[in-house]
């Protein structure tokens, strides 16, 4: 069984050199710092969490690395203007395991489309539904294309998460 790999998991992200990336729901930072990576001193990885002690983990690793492109931000996302971004400033949102976990997924998603570029797109990591270890309220893979929908992006294609994940890619809705 092959597990989700943050570092192998963002080269298929389509992450260029200089991007803007906000990671929704960041956690300890094992996306930002593959991310931060990715797209380099000239880049900006956003760890947005609702959990102070998380973002504190991520200052720490960032701190260690050297990695000053890495910025945290206390966000709750399911709130009108939660992440607190400008609009139309990031180039990629991801949301990796997050959108099962929250209370209004559709609000999370109308955030990362409120804040993406004109031609940014969503990154979308979540439990296989399928899968013996998806936690309750995995949501199927049929019903992330319909929020997605629903927020203004149309799909662009999957990409491989690993065998208890899935992986899609969306574009915003021009």
């Amino acid at each position: 069984m092959s597990f989700l790999d943050p570092r192998e998991a963002v080269k298929e992200f389509g992450i260029k050199e200089g991007m803007t990336v906000a990671d929704f729901g960041s956690g300890a930072g094992h996306f930002v710092l593959a991310l931060a990576l990715l797209v380099g001193r000239n880049g900006l990885v956003y760890a947005l969490d609702i959990r102070d002690e998380a973002l504190e983990v991520t200052r720490g690793y960032a701190t260690m690395q050297g990695a000053l492109q890495i910025r945290t931000v206390h966000a709750d996302l399911e709130l009108p203007n939660g992440s607190t971004l400008e609009e139309g400033s990031v180039d990629q949102v991801l949301c990796s395991n997050i959108l099962h976990q929250v209370e209004d997924a559709p609000s999370v998603l109308r955030e990362a489309r409120r804040i993406l570029k004109p031609h940014g797109t969503l990154v979308v990591l979540e439990w296989d539904g399928s899968s013996p270890m998806a936690p309750a309220g995995a949501i199927s893979k049929e019903d992330m294309h319909t929020l997605a929908g629903e927020a203004g992006f149309v799909p662009e294609r999957q990409i491989d998460a690993g065998d208890a994940h899935y992986g899609l890619v969306f574009s915003v809705r021009e």
